[in-house]
This record gives C-alpha cells, sequence and structure tokens, in this order.
C-alpha cells in the first residue's frame, strides 16, 4: 500500500529530526528547512516567500498531512525574526495547504504562550495546572507568535475548512533525558510521547483543537485530559518515573 504523504516543515530541527526518522515507517517524509541537507525528499526553501512555498507543492504532489515546525524557536527571539519566520510563514503554510486541500496540518505551538503562568506555578505562587481554557500569558515575542499560529488556525479552519491541530510541546530534549536539568522534569515530553500523540492526532476526525503534549510526569504543570479524551493519548513516559528510558536515535 502507498503510504501517505508528509511534509515535515523544520526537518533539521531536533524535533525534525526525530520525527523524520520515527514515523518514516508509516508516511512518505517529505523534509522542508532553510538549510542544506542530504535528506531524501528534502527542500532548501524559506517559507516566508510565498512563490517558493507554492512551488514546493507543485513539485512535491498531493501532500496528504503537514507537521508545521518551522519557526524561530528561541524564547527570546527578536521581533523581525518572529515576524519573517514565525508568522508570514505559517500564513504562507495554511494558505498553500488550503490551496492543495491538505487533509490536516499539526501546528508545532509552545508552553510558551502561558509562559508567565508557569513561572508563577513553579514559584508555588498558583496551586492548579493550566489548561487550554486558561487566557494566554505569553512570556515574549516568540510565545506570542505561537498564540498568532493557534488564531490563524482557527480562522482557516472556521473559514477555509482547513483541519489544523495545534500542539504545545514541551520540553523535547535531543537525548530525551530530563534529568540533567530539574526545570524539564515538570515540562518534558518523551520523544516516544510526542510520536504516539502526533499519530493519534493525523488519525483523528477532529478538525480543530488545541493540546498541551507533555508526558505523564510527576508534578505536572499542565492539563493533559482533553488530549486524553479527544484523542486517546496515552502518555507512557514519566521524567521520574520508572518507565523512563532514554532513547537514542
Amino acid at each position: 500500500m502507498k503510504k501517505p504523504k508528509l511534509l515535515i516543515t523544520g526537518s533539521q530541527g531536533i524535533i525534525g529530526k526525530v520525527l523524520s526518522n520515527k514515523l518514516a515507517d508509516k508516511f512518505e517524509i517529505i523534509g522542508l528547512d532553510t538549510v542544506d541537507s542530504n535528506q531524501k525528499n528534502y527542500f532548501k526553501v524559506d517559507l516566508s516567500d510565498f512563490t517558493l512555498a507554492q512551488k514546493v507543492f507543485e513539485e512535491a504532489k498531493s501532500i496528504d498531512y503537514i507537521i508545521h515546525l518551522a519557526a524561530d524557536s528561541n524564547p527570546n527571539a527578536l521581533w523581525d525574526s518572529v515576524l519573517k519566520n514565525n508568522i508570514i510563514s505559517t500564513k504562507n503554510l495554511f494558505q498553500v495547504a488550503t490551496q492543495n486541500k491538505v487533509k490536516k496540518v499539526i501546528y508545532a505551538s509552545t508552553i510558551h504562550v502561558t509562559g508567565v503562568y508557569q513561572k508563577y506555578l513553579n514559584e508555588k505562587i498558583l496551586e492548579k495546572r493550566i489548561s487550554i481554557q486558561d487566557p494566554v500569558s505569553p512570556d515574549g515575542y516568540y510565545a506570542s507568535s505561537k498564540v498568532f499560529g493557534e488564531a490563524l488556525a482557527r480562522q482557516y479552519y472556521e473559514l477555509e475548512g482547513l483541519s489544523v491541530i495545534c500542539l504545545r510541546i514541551g520540553a523535547f530534549l535531543a537525548d530525551d533525558d530530563p534529568t540533567k536539568d530539574n526545570k524539564n522534569l515538570k515540562i518534558w515530553i518523551s520523544h516516544d510521547d510526542l510520536i504516539q500523540l502526533i499519530v493519534k492526532v493525523l488519525n483523528s476526525e477532529i478538525g480543530f483543537g488545541v493540546y498541551y503534549a507533555i508526558s505523564n510526569n510527576s508534578g505536572l504543570l499542565f492539563d493533559i485530559d482533553n488530549a486524553k479524551k479527544d484523542l486517546g493519548y496515552s502518555p507512557k513516559n514519566n521524567s521520574q518515573g520508572a518507565e523512563f528510558t532514554i532513547l537514542k536515535y
């Protein structure tokens, strides 16, 4: 059976490389980033250029799904970079995806959209898990760009019929080991848990949603119950639990 085509933007980043590797058994992976790569089926493209974004879809032909990771992911990113790489590029991608009838887009948001709450929670000023019902509290331009992306995703779903699921991703680490820094213990997501969640999203019938992408950590800061209910997400790892194993790719 022919595999569905999955475009991963930002495929040369930490998350992109893991997903490209681990999802290749289920999907025909098409990579996209702004750096050189020897990855098979790869496009070196700046998505802030709408014409170039269109050409990717023309050449790749019939892309079924997209995981949109491409962004300036520095929490302290400057406005000019965020505008170009996170806002304009995301708008272009959603527009081209709509024009080419992509079945579903996973938009990589971030826990930084509620970054101010996290600071308070870590200082034990608030004693509740952060949920998607809480108003956003971005902690910088990067975080604000992701708030914009979530709003734009909702716009394209409601007005254009583009299915977009937004995942507020926590601390995804290259070596998959959260124990080296205590600040990661409550916000970590393991490689396997993110892969599980992504596969469940791509197989779901949900047209739009926002979910925290976090493992089942002790002292969890985020409410992941809606991901469990809507998507069947069942995180297997705990940053401080016996089930934790370091995975190598």
